[in-house]
């Protein structure tokens, strides 16, 4: 079957009759073994074209893992691709603007908002989202026990993870002498991230923003109210990667949001 090395093969005889041959003859069954050949590894070659562009690469788990991407199996492949472009090809620069765009060019649909003038982030971060059981205050057994989701997240660089035993307990009060003395025996560990606590000092709270939906301000300027948003749980670490990424490095991220 011709193809491109035939072809070239063909274009490279010299003119004149000698050089004529019939089709399926040995000379042309020579040139296209020959070419068949070259055409293999010409193919090859040219995937090397499309190596590096996340749209198109064979390969795009080694590309992924190149640019510090953990890939996420529970998202499709075209995700994971515009996921990975948006990371090559997104603008770099630092600032909240930058990190909207990032954010919003990924497809998730939040605001990015600055706490200025500043007012105290546990305003929003300690507020309830999502009521999750019950009647209209979700109680569940006492007023100040509630079944919902309390609070936001807060961001600072990348997770800080801790573990710790799990105990198996087999009689009442485990504790032997103080709370670091544990009776039982334990056959695995349990890792927990670790969580910020919400700053109580008023000259930290300008460098924290928060990231949620639409958002209210008072005549003075300041956040009165973030609306939550709910972003996919299998794109989390993505959307977490991107505000590492983005924001200054001197800021804290304050999520105003839930992973479902």
């Amino acid at each position: 079957m011709p193809n491109i090395m035939y072809d070239a093969y063909r274009a490279c005889l010299p003119p004149g009759t000698a050089w004529e041959f019939d089709n399926n003859g040995d000379t042309d069954n020579f040139f296209e073994a020959k070419s068949e050949n070259f055409e293999e590894v010409r193919e090859f070659l040219e995937t090397l074209a499309d190596v590096r562009n996340p749209n198109t690469t064979p390969i795009l788990s080694d590309l992924e893992k190149e640019y510090g991407i953990l890939t996420d199996t529970r998202i499709t492949e075209q995700e994971r691709r515009d996921q990975l472009s948006s990371i090559i090809y997104g603008n770099t620069g630092i600032g909240f603007d930058s990190l909207q765009n990032q954010l919003q060019s990924a497809g998730f649909d939040v605001q990015v908002h600055t706490n200025d003038p500043a007012v105290d982030p546990s305003i929003f971060l300690n507020q309830v989202f999502q009521m999750v059981a019950g009647g209209d205050n979700a109680y569940a057994g006492r007023p100040d026990a509630f079944a919902a989701r309390i609070g936001g997240e807060l961001i600072v660089n990348g997770e800080i993870l801790s573990s710790r035993p799990l105990y198996e307990v087999v009689a009442g009060n485990t504790y032997s002498g103080n709370t670091n003395a544990v009776a039982g025996y334990f056959e695995d560990f349990e890792t927990t991230p670790f969580q910020y606590n919400i700053p109580t000092d008023p000259n930290t709270w300008p460098f924290i923003f928060f990231v949620g939906g639409d958002a209210t301000r008072n005549v003075q300027g300041e956040l009165t109210s973030i609306e939550s948003v709910v972003i996919p749980a299998t794109r989390e670490n993505e959307f977490k990667n991107i505000i590492i990424r983005f924001k200054p490095l001197h800021s804290w991220a304050g999520l105003i949001l839930s992973f479902s």
